[in-house]
């Protein structure tokens, strides 16, 4: 037989308890069995470990050396276990951090300045459809930071835990053919396009078709909805050729041909909002985070002429 780090353990466990039968009951073994094991283990080491007392058994001098070495040995290899474990998670490469934002351009901004505040982290982006989309990625263990927006006619609720913070705030425009007879108006009434045809976004994609119909109906009058279901691109070229207007967020559309005029009191916002998990590596970074999004997205907002204006009217004021 071989001495292995089990028998050392044996030994000690007899010489702390200093009985046979009560570390045979501490080991959840049978008394005889530890006997046994005692007893081959003195035969390989060459001499009696204990010998017996009235009260159990006590350490000879073999024993006392052996012991005394075994409680080395086995603290070592303890120590060799615990250190392995913590070299093995600072080994393992860290998770990816999980980006989710909605189609835009915000979502790539938000992207961007994960990516430059944790340069050696890796990334995925998750450019999420829908709202419900967004809701089902803010649901996951593996979120990690995200972008979604507000609307007071569809808000969205934000699982509990989450810590969030408002980004910007957009306002729908109203999409119109240079050629319209609007055209050259820099604001328009929403009452003045009660009489128009409309071509309405997939409501999943733009989530503008509620917050629209529900502002026509408190400015006296149904929209007329000619087109329905339209990607934003496809609905942008239709008001480009003339056969309707539609409603745009200004940031994430620009089409030749097509000009974007606001509407009078803003009727059409939305609110976006920087959301985090608490125990993402990105929590200790949010300031830095808000501040890199907020601030590509004015450079956005200077890069549309007539946008450019209304934040400088409304969102700065």
């Amino acid at each position: 037989m071989q001495v292995e780090l089990r028998h050392l353990q044996v030994i000690r466990s007899v010489a702390d308890a200093g009985s046979i039968s009560r570390a045979a009951t501490q080991l959840r073994i049978a008394q005889s069995g530890l006997t046994a094991q005692v007893q081959r283990i003195e035969q390989e080491l060459g001499g009696a470990l204990f010998r017996r007392t009235t009260s159990g058994v006590a350490l000879t001098e073999l024993g006392e050396h052996v012991v005394a070495r075994a409680r080395d040995v086995l603290a070592q290899f303890d120590d060799l276990v615990e250190s392995a474990k913590v070299l093995a998670v600072q080994d393992e490469p860290a998770a990816a951090i999980h980006v989710v934002g909605p189609l835009g351009p915000i979502t790539p901004m938000l992207a961007g300045a994960v990516r430059e505040l944790l340069p050696d982290r890796e990334q995925v982006t998750q450019i999420a459809h829908t709202p419900e989309t967004i809701n089902e990625a803010l649901e996951t263990a593996g979120f990690d930071v995200a972008v979604c927006g507000q609307q007071p006619s569809v808000p969205i609720q934000l699982p509990p835990g989450l810590h969030s913070r408002n980004l910007v705030n957009e306002t729908a425009y109203i999409g119109l053919s240079a050629s319209h007879r609007l055209a050259d108006r820099m604001a328009l009434r929403l009452a003045d396009l009660a009489d128009e045809d409309w071509v309405l976004p997939n409501e999943k994609l733009s989530g503008l078709t509620t917050a629209l119909r529900l502002a026509c109906e408190e400015a006296g009058f149904t929209p007329r909805c000619r087109h329905r279901g339209a990607d934003m691109a496809t609905a942008a070229m239709m008001v480009r050729c003339g056969h309707a207007i539609a409603a745009f967020y200004p940031s994430a559309v620009t089409v030749p041909g097509m000009v974007l005029r606001p509407l009078v009191g803003n009727p059409l916002q939305r609110t976006m909002q920087l959301v985090w998990r608490p125990s993402s590596p990105v929590a200790g970074l949010a300031d830095l985070v808000h501040a890199k999004v907020v601030k590509r997205y004015q450079t956005l907002v200077h890069d549309h002429p007539v946008y450019a204006a209304w934040w400088e009217a409304e969102a700065g004021s």
